[in-house]
């Protein structure tokens, strides 16, 4: 606050202008300065497009993530080294990041004290021998120390929700990631068993031609033999769109082009075949989920906050103080004005309290639906994996019956008790058998990635070395 006193007019001028110069120069250098972040799309794109998984700087991240992983680039991508890939690169979870950084300032911003509204006030009276009438007064609004710690505790609790947000995002990411590779594996298998599917129908195709020609055979031996060599080409090209489809939904979750993954190969060795799990680990992790799983720790984030608002309404329906300290050189007087105001809720703030209270009630029951939702999750996703694992177990034993049916035929053929179609068409059951146990076993990998979602932990495999790793990526964004 600066002191005004009744000078000459040349003098008041000019000491006036001193005042002021020093005034903007100190308010100049403690003031921040803007500083241009122009977007380049076209830059960006480039960037993107040339991304891989080869790039040195990627094998920075993924060390933070995995400090064991020491071999560049790995001969065979494991999920685990995948996920770290994801969690550096992906674009989602750039931008849960920076939503941190966002509410950590504004819970930055609640912790500072409020600023004060300056009011310079002048009068000039012509015909007074004090003609000027200088004045600078001050509104200074005090909230209480209660209000004050309600407003911070809430800008924290936003804090804190964004971490769980980003949590959940890096959860989503990883889910999305573990199906695209089980389908683009999948994919992968089927294709290379339909391979060998369709040069065994080849085989059957010359040997009923040959007996048709020779009268051996009916002409719609042959005609059914042809259809399912066509029905066979039409499977490898749906495949062949799925595998390029999970191909597509790898990168993405990668933060890469598609084009990054020609080449790479990845290992999952128990792929369709997930360890069982003992019961003791079940139980801990349906226990942690149904506590503390992401979402619900966003849904009691979010009862905290209003909470919170419903307590700060409260408060709000006192009075609150404001001061106005000022002075004045009126004419010849100075005055040291000293004003004390108050809003006065006369509505005792009925609606704002009401309201609160209603949101808070609605928070509590959204809170309760994620915990049942949960709770219906994980039930169902281990009854489907159970369902899915009986499965697997009757497709492995058409395969192991249609094998022994390929052995007895081919020593059948070789004692002259089993014509060559009879050999052949037995190779192709034992081919189709092994592509439906494939297509089984995908559907027990899927039920595992269901189950490991609701549970939002992975229960097997090389993931479970990065699970205190996202803890700390999370712990540390923003920061």
């Amino acid at each position: 606050m600066a002191l005004l006193r009744k000078y000459p007019t040349a003098s008041i001028t000019s000491r006036g202008r001193v005042v002021a110069s020093l005034s903007l120069l100190g308010a100049l250098i403690g003031c921040a300065h803007y500083q241009a972040a122009p977007v380049d799309l076209q830059r960006s794109a480039d960037g993107i497009a040339a991304r891989q998984l080869t790039d040195v700087k990627l094998r920075k991240d993924i060390i933070l993530l995995m400090p064991q992983a020491t071999t560049w680039p790995p001969r065979q991508w494991d999920r685990a080294e995948l996920l770290a890939v994801a969690l550096s690169q992906n674009p989602q979870l750039a931008v849960a990041r920076a939503q941190i950084g966002a509410v950590l300032s504004r819970e930055k911003a609640a912790a500072e004290p409020l600023n004060p509204d300056l009011t310079l006030q002048s009068e000039y009276a012509r015909h007074d021998s004090h003609p000027w009438l200088y004045g600078v007064s001050l509104n200074w609004p005090l909230p209480s120390s209660e209000r004050r710690r309600l407003e911070i505790d809430m800008a924290a609790l936003d804090t804190g929700n964004a971490r769980l947000q980003l949590m959940d995002q890096a959860w989503a990411v990883r889910s999305a990631l573990a199906a695209a590779l089980s389908d683009w594996e999948s994919s992968r298998r089927q294709l290379s068993l339909l391979s060998r599917l369709a040069q065994a129908q080849e085989r059957l195709l010359a040997v009923e031609k040959r007996r048709v020609d020779a009268g051996e055979d009916a002409p719609s031996e042959l005609l059914t033999a042809a259809q399912a060599r066509i029905q066979t080409d039409r499977q490898e090209a749906e495949l062949r769109a799925a595998a390029d489809a999970a191909q597509v939904a790898v990168g993405k979750a990668l933060g890469l082009s598609p084009q990054a993954l020609d080449g790479v190969t990845f290992a999952w060795q128990d792929w369709g075949e997930p360890p069982s799990v003992d019961e003791d680990t079940r139980h801990a992790s349906r226990e942690r989920a149904l506590l503390s799983r992401a979402d619900l720790g966003k849904a009691i984030g979010e009862y905290a906050v209003s909470e919170a608002k419903l307590k700060l309404a409260v408060a709000r329906q006192y009075p609150q103080l404001e001061l106005s300290p000022g002075y004045y050189w009126d004419h010849g007087i100075a005055k040291f004005p000293l004003d004390v105001g108050f809003t006065l809720p006369l509505n005792r703030n009925r609606g704002e309290i009401a309201e609160a209270r209603a949101d808070r009630e609605l928070a509590g029951q959204r809170m309760l639906a994620v915990q049942a939702d949960i709770f219906g999750d994980i039930v169902a996703a281990e009854r489907a994996e159970h369902i899915a694992r009986a499965s697997t177990e009757a497709a492995q034993r058409q395969l192991e019956a249609t094998r022994r049916q390929v052995q007895s035929t081919d020593l059948g053929f070789k004692v002259g008790a089993a014509a060559a179609p009879e050999q052949v068409g037995a190779e192709i059951l034992a081919l189709r058998a092994e592509i439906d146990l494939v297509q089984v076993r995908a559907q027990l990998q899927n039920s595992r990635n269901n189950l490991e979602n609701a549970l939002r932990a992975p229960l097997s495999g090389p993931e479970l070395a990065l699970a205190k790793s996202m803890s700390s990526l999370v712990a540390g964004a923003g920061t």
